[in-house]
């Protein structure tokens, strides 16, 4: 039957000189555009589907000659149509595709289309008719969209009756610190990145009326303000006191990386390498810089990953829904600059209770507890709002926003979040179970 089909592909001998040779190797691949369906949120909330067309020509092929196996090593973007995907294949031979088995089989051309719904197995026979060799080609599709953040419910947190919660990571583990309705504060920590077992200490000796949104963790050490003096603890259960006579407002910003810690110190911006040793006045505080509800973040730049932007945002004031300030500065930058709002901008930062920011994904996510968003009361718990532009414009309402866990929406109870260091969003909830989220994009997961 190959004789047959060799002789009807190449004709007569009047038609053709051919000098057979007895190789028999598939030596490339390459597949056409191809069209996927793209379903986003749209602004308002609803579903909206269209089709993008996807350049084959970005895909390349690995050709396992060993094994006889064809494969592209990036996916195919979610919703791609494989069902006729037109296959130009170069080789030394003569190419047949096997439609169901081998007892069925045809000449393949480089303008037909094939179905890669299931692998496709592909004869190349030498055109001495000698020798050949099957390959097995698969079309590798995504099954998720890597651009959704996919939540995942772990192991509770011992919260008890918390009122406030601080979360680290401190050498492979995370620390949550709870202050329970008398007052009274516990570190608890979990290994990760399983964090699937909490070990829980009573810290006896942690100042009262410590600023429990002023801790920071900087070069191994935590630090707190309370009452205006700064303590110290690198166990996080024996704390000491090395105010050496400032008078301290406040925690604000800390980089390892920078080597540099950031407070407010009589009535001034102060840094420290080494906050034992005391800070450096640098400047005074200008009246709205945030001393209240303080999220910061330290990100590096994407046109030199050598500098870091510092951004800080939080109230002047300490009216829980007044407007939050945004700050900044670079790593070589002495001052910190502030994004005053302008009556052009309609997408601030939003006001709410207990606002958390954090760097995900090269952007920036916001959420928190009730308050006010565009002019608008927003429920606890209910949105991401996302900023683009290093803290200077924030929306939930953006084409594939990402969304909290649809359980939590609206709770109104104390929570706790970080970027762990392999770029999972951290989230615990205070409240009955003391539930804890592990947030992460699924792109993280297909590299």
């Amino acid at each position: 039957m190959v004789s047959l089909l060799f002789v009807s592909c190449f004709g007569s001998d009047d038609s053709f000189d051919i000098e057979p040779e007895p190789y028999a190797v598939l030596r490339s691949l390459s597949i056409s555009d191809i069209s996927t369906k793209i379903t986003v949120k749209t602004e308002d909330g609803r579903d909206s589907t269209y089709a993008k067309i996807t350049p084959g020509v970005k895909y390349q092929f690995n050709i396992d000659q060993e094994r006889g196996l064809v494969y592209n090593t990036d996916s195919l973007p979610v919703g791609t149509d494989i069902t006729r995907v037109v296959t130009k294949i170069n080789c030394d031979g003569i190419a047949y595709i096997y439609a169901d088995s081998i007892e069925n089989f045809r000449l393949f051309s480089n303008s037909d289309s094939i179905d890669y719904t299931k692998p496709a197995r592909v004869m190349i026979i030498s055109t001495d008719n000698s020798y050949s060799r099957e390959y097995t080609i698969t079309l590798n599709v995504h099954t998720v969209d890597p651009d959704k953040l996919n939540w995942v419910k772990g192991v509770a947190a011992p919260v008890g009756d918390a009122t406030e919660l601080r979360l680290f990571e401190k050498e492979g583990s995370l620390a949550l610190f709870s202050k329970s309705a008398d007052g009274e504060v516990s570190v608890s920590t979990a290994s990760l990145p399983a964090a699937s077992e909490w070990v829980s200490s009573i810290v006896e000796n942690f100042p009262a009326n410590a600023n429990f949104n002023s801790m920071t963790l900087f070069g191994g050490t935590y630090y707190v303000v309370a009452d205006g003096k700064l303590y110290a603890s690198a166990d996080a259960l024996s704390w000491n006191d090395i105010s050496a006579g400032n008078e301290f407002a406040t925690l604000f910003a800390a980089s390892d990386e920078d080597n540099v810690m950031w407070a407010v110190v009589n009535d001034s911006l102060a840094r420290t390498a080494d906050a034992a040793s005391g800070f450096t006045l640098v400047e005074p505080v200008h009246p709205e810089f945030p001393q209240y509800g303080l999220s910061s973040v330290v990100t590096p730049l994407r046109t030199n990953m050598n500098i870091n932007r510092f951004l800080l945002v939080g109230r002047s004031s300490e009216a829980v829904y007044s407007q939050p300030a945004v700050w900044s500065k670079l790593t070589a930058e002495r001052s910190w600059s502030y994004y005053r709002p302008s009556s052009y901008n309609e997408k601030l930062c939003p006001a709410l209770e207990s606002l958390v920011v954090l760097p995900y994904d090269g952007l920036l996510y916001a959420f928190g507890g009730k308050g006010v968003a565009g002019g608008q009361e927003v429920k606890p718990l209910s949105a991401i709002y996302v900023s683009r532009d290093n803290g200077l414009t924030w929306s939930s309402k953006l084409v594939n926003a990402p969304e909290l866990p649809a359980e939590i929406s609206e709770l109104d109870v104390p929570f706790a979040a970080i970027v762990d260091s392999d770029e999972n969003i951290r989230l615990i909830l205070g409240g009955e179970n003391g539930a804890m989220w592990r947030g992460r994009m699924n792109k993280f997961d297909l590299q």
